[in-house]
């Protein structure tokens, strides 16, 4: 019953969308998901990654498996425009097709499945669509999830329909946690435990451990940063955290000559927000830069380009996570600054993170605060040591590096399943 009632959903919400993309600027690529582009490849390992966070964290998987297994064709599919992007740029001259996910429409499911065939199909976190995967077990073909977790705000929505979520756990053929927390939340929702196994969380694997110092030096000329110049980067800003940048720039601007605010929003386009609050008069933007406008003196960059925040990040003296200071995003990836020797500084809400935040606690390689009022404060402490930040930034790396195997194991599952 409920799966004719979801699919009457879509049946009705078709016509309506279609119409909706087919004048809108913004959304408009999205309407290729109705019957996405078949690239010329069958029978692949089809990987699907949500957005922008899912398919960076899939680098490790995808470059092991090209060099391990280059006769078996792999596809990517993406849901966003952003990661749809990201996942060109990324994989740009790799031997990997890339296209649209289809919408969860059950003719379009069908219709991609029967021109692809995939070997096997593999989710990564917690990506549950009901047509997708039916139709693909319906197809007999193997479906698995890889760097699996469920956060506390969706096991609760989970609960709420889990005869539903026992029916779609039912037809995978293995999931590849990161914790046993996840694991115990996968069998608890249904999953057979015999198919559920714990093997690490692959965002320690795919995190950049290494920018090329050149590649440093380069990017502090080109924004007129000079060597000895102190940076804070707030990364993925998502909606309130302009806040969080006014606050900080406010108290410090004055203190410190040598200081320098790196802003980066999630989504490029959100930077009208930040001009806003902060003013566009005495900040730069990256594009205008990357078009060769020199730095007049603005100590604020705002970086509204994509797959940038790595190369800024390795310039940092002090890194601050979005998405983690007001509810409802629950944070974004700590790793990323830690696995280059930068101390992560996030607030409370960091649930989407939770196991890589708490593990960096645990051995003191992160700050967390409560507030961002307290930013300040904590800022100051730290950009007046002449070590504070640098043994931070030494722990932090240390345990990226510690943390590391998780993409081996998870090839290992993906070879067997394939290969018997």
């Amino acid at each position: 019953m409920w799966l004719f009632l979801y699919n009457c959903f879509w049946r009705i919400l078709t016509p309506l969308a279609k119409i909706y993309l087919q004048f809108s600027k913004k959304y408009f690529p999205l309407k290729a998901r109705f019957q996405p582009p078949i690239p010329d490849i069958k029978n692949p390992l089809w990987i699907h990654a949500c957005s922008v966070g899912e398919v960076n964290q899939i680098s490790p998987i995808i470059e092991q498996w090209v060099k391990q297994f280059p006769e078996i064709p792999l596809l990517l599919t993406v849901n966003t425009i952003s990661g749809y992007q990201q996942a060109e740029k990324k994989y740009k001259g790799m031997p990997i097709a890339i296209t649209w996910c289809p919408f969860d429409h059950p003719k379009s499911v069908e219709h991609f499945l029967k021109q692809i065939f995939p070997r096997i199909l593999v989710l990564v976190e917690t990506e549950l669509w009901p047509n997708l995967i039916l139709k693909t077990h319906k197809f007999h073909i193997p479906i698995a999830i890889i760097n699996g977790r469920i956060s506390d705000r969706f096991l609760r929505s989970y609960q709420r329909w889990k005869k539903i979520y026992q029916k779609l756990l039912s037809c995978f053929s293995f999931i590849l946690v990161q914790t046993e927390e996840y694991a115990n939340r996968f069998i608890e929702l249904g999953s057979d435990a015999d198919k559920v196994y714990v093997v690490g969380n692959i965002k320690y694997d795919a995190v950049t451990t290494e920018v090329d110092f050149r590649i440093r030096g380069r990017l502090r000329i080109s924004l007129g940063i000079p060597s000895d110049g102190k940076v804070i980067v707030l990364g993925s800003l998502r909606d309130g955290d302009e806040k969080v940048a006014k606050k900080i720039w406010d108290e410090l601007k004055d203190k410190y000559s040598n200081l320098w605010l790196i802003l980066a929003p999630r989504h490029p386009d959100k930077k009208d927000i930040i001009l806003n609050q902060l003013g566009s008069n005495n900040i730069l933007l990256r594009s205008e830069n990357l078009k060769g406008k020199k730095n007049q003196g603005e100590r604020i960059i705002v970086v509204d380009t994509l797959g940038e925040l790595i190369q800024f990040y390795s310039i940092a003296t002090v890194a601050i996570i979005g998405g983690s200071w007001f509810p409802g995003v629950d944070g974004h990836n700590p790793l990323e600054p830690a696995g280059l020797g930068v101390v992560p500084i996030f607030g409370p809400y960091m649930r989407n993170f939770q196991e890589p935040a708490d593990t960096l606690l645990k051995d003191n390689g992160a700050i967390q605060l409560n507030d961002y009022n307290e930013l300040p404060s904590l800022l100051e402490r730290l950009l007046s040591s002449s070590y504070e930040p640098i043994n931070y930034g030494t722990r932090a790396r240390k345990i990226v590096l510690q943390n590391r195997g998780a993409v081996s194991k998870t090839i290992h599952y993906l070879a067997k399943s394939i290969m018997k």
